[in-house]
């Protein structure tokens, strides 16, 4: 079983961050820039929130508010939900199922690491998967 500490080293640990008081059109522009679907909310040292595209809808769409007046501290979602580096993939993925969430910031020793995404996650399981498949059929053909 694969851990978040793999995750990371194959996609590379950056996270987008930007200023509570930045405005919700701000963020939105980062993230299409990045073509990302969450921005974390750092003013300081800690994150103190994530927004991501479901928050847009149903925030900011939804409600008819100006994504250009709004900042962005006003309708994130918070408090952060976390991973740690040494967790396994799959309790990652019990957090995200059972927190309706498709983001999870990743902590080491209460310092921000990373991000890691649903499809990351969906990912390095599929891999995991094949390479179990190959080493299956490999030992049934007796090519091992």
């Amino acid at each position: 079983m694969s851990t978040i500490r793999e995750i990371l080293t194959s996609k590379g640990n950056k996270v987008l961050t930007i200023s509570g008081q930045a405005s919700v059109l701000d963020a939105i522009g980062v993230m299409s820039e990045a073509n990302v679907g969450a921005i974390v909310i750092q003013d300081g040292d800690q994150p103190g929130g994530i927004f991501t595209e479901r928050d847009y809808l149903k925030k900011i769409a939804l409600k008819g508010l100006s994504s250009s007046k709004t900042v962005v501290s006003e309708v994130m979602s918070s408090p952060l939900i976390t991973v740690e580096l040494s967790d396994p993939t799959h309790d990652a993925m019990e957090t995200m199922t059972e927190r309706r969430c498709r983001h999870l910031v990743v902590m080491d020793n209460g310092t921000m690491v990373g991000i890691v995404s649903l499809g990351d996650l969906v990912k390095r399981m599929l891999q995991e998967k094949e390479a179990e498949v190959q080493q299956l059929s490999s030992y049934i053909s007796g090519n091992y």
